[in-house]
């Protein structure tokens, strides 16, 4: 599915301007849009992903130490608003892949993530997407972005790691959400 419903994004599914997301948009976002799930049954969810797409720093490892590569991984070595262990940072800089480097301050999808991403998808190779500043509305990106039976996957604070398989439904609820942001510079 194209991105062609969302006015702000272009043919080649990038965008020029950051988005922000407002106030009344931060509670619809707390809640996860796929099944939460312990580490143990994460592998059985994302067997026949076409691609997977990992957001977060523990998610990613945690995908890596069960010997899954994510194909785009987005990380900020952070975990839960302080840096990550050490060991976490060793598994995430172990994958081989392209780099790319962005910044996207807390409530905001900025292009530069956005468009790391639309890159990404593009891509044969593996990519890391190390963030500086704040990854957690990069999943939004993600599913708009990605293709049908790929995976998005993220990890909820205290509760688990939510996987998202997509399809049509997920993609219209999120191009409303995404609709919902202010672009900003």
């Amino acid at each position: 599915m194209s991105t062609g419903s969302l006015p702000f994004v272009s043919a080649d599914r990038t965008i020029s301007a950051d988005l922000e997301l407002p106030d009344d948009l931060r509670g619809e976002l707390a809640k996860p849009y796929g099944p939460i799930l312990s580490e143990e049954d994460l592998a059985g969810h994302i067997r026949g992903c076409r691609r997977v797409f990992a957001i977060g720093d523990m998610v990613n490892a945690s995908l890596v130490r069960m010997g899954i590569e994510p194909d785009i991984m987005i990380f900020d070595y952070h975990t839960q608003r302080g840096p990550c262990e050490e060991e976490t940072k060793e598994i995430l800089k172990s994958v081989e892949g392209a780099n790319i480097k962005v910044t996207n301050p807390q409530g905001k999808l900025t292009a530069d993530l956005w468009n790391a991403i639309a890159k990404s998808t593009k891509s044969v190779r593996k990519t890391k997407i190390e963030v500086k500043g704040e990854e957690d509305l990069a999943s939004l990106a993600c599913i708009e972005l990605a293709d049908m039976g790929d995976c998005v996957i993220y990890g909820i604070p205290n509760e688990g790691i939510s996987v998202i398989r997509i399809d049509e439904d997920i993609k219209r609820i999120v191009s409303k959400l995404l609709s919902r942001m202010r672009a900003s510079k």
